[in-house]
């Protein structure tokens, strides 16, 4: 399900929500409702709040305007303590528990015919273990941290990104085939091992990076040598379909393991299917 928070902002909730105490009587707050306003209001499937006219209600008296402000400031704040939840705080990516509710809604998409085809990708920072070693473990944080950014800047607006453990990731790509979940990850790839590294600013202090917002850093402030480079960071993916593995969640994401496991045998930073 898809919302609008307070701030006008767009978010996913995994369906697994009902809405109906968050939504209460939402159309007796829109002035002259139109069907349309109704399917977004009753449709299980995706449900968009539209913040526009809800403060304005020149149709009640001040008491019923009272009442009915707190029950959407009180909505509002349930949906955005719902939508706090799904994420891991550290990358800003959902967490595992929400990627098994995705799972289930996309499988249910398919059988019931609103979905042709999804895709998974499985990803694994290499050698992360390493990072903590050498580095310490704020380090490898500022690494996941860096790393959640970049896969979130990188992915398309309809896949969702998630952390599944420690140093390993899960993308759930719908409506796309295996050729195209390649290319997708082959993306994320690039853009991870040319952009994030680890080095030392100054004389002494380690972190992770973006390198090219430290190239941009540079030009600007005519610094060329703020980061010394101490290491590059890649990662490795497994990618799998969901029709081509019998319409099975579980033989999904062995596959994508196995996957992934190929791509850390035949050298690491590659893109296995």
């Amino acid at each position: 399900m898809i919302v609008l928070n307070q701030q006008g902002e767009l978010i996913e909730l995994d369906t697994g929500f009902r809405f109906s105490d968050a939504l209460f009587s939402l159309l007796n707050f829109v002035k002259n409702p139109s069907p349309d306003d109704a399917l977004r209001c009753t449709n299980e499937l995706q449900v968009e709040l539209f913040y526009r006219d809800i403060m304005n209600y020149a149709f009640v008296d001040s008491h019923n305007q009272h009442l009915a402000d707190g029950r959407f400031d009180l909505a509002a704040k349930n949906l955005n303590a719902i939508n706090n939840l799904s994420l891991d705080h550290l990358t800003g990516l959902k967490n595992k528990e929400f990627l098994e509710r995705k799972l289930l809604s996309l499988e249910n998409e398919v059988y019931h015919g609103k979905l042709d085809d999804f895709s998974m990708i499985m990803c694994d920072l290499d050698r992360f273990k390493t990072i903590n070693d050498e580095f310490g473990h704020s380090v490898g944080d500022d690494t996941l941290s860096l790393f959640g950014a970049l896969l979130s800047e990188t992915l398309r607006p309809s896949d969702f990104g998630y952390r599944y453990g420690g140093e390993e990731f899960l993308i759930l790509l719908p409506n796309t085939n295996l050729e195209n979940a390649v290319l997708v990850a082959e993306r994320l790839r690039s853009v991870i091992n040319e952009r994030l590294q680890i080095g030392n600013y100054g004389l002494n202090q380690v972190t992770a990076y973006d390198l090219e917002k430290s190239k941009m850093l540079s030009e600007d402030t005519n610094i060329n040598d703020a980061f010394f480079l101490a290491r590059d960071v890649t990662c490795s993916f497994g990618v799998a379909n969901y029709l081509e593995h019998d319409q099975s969640a579980e033989a999904l994401f062995d596959a994508a393991d196995a996957n992934l496991y190929i791509a850390k045998q035949n050298g690491r930073n590659r893109v296995s299917a």
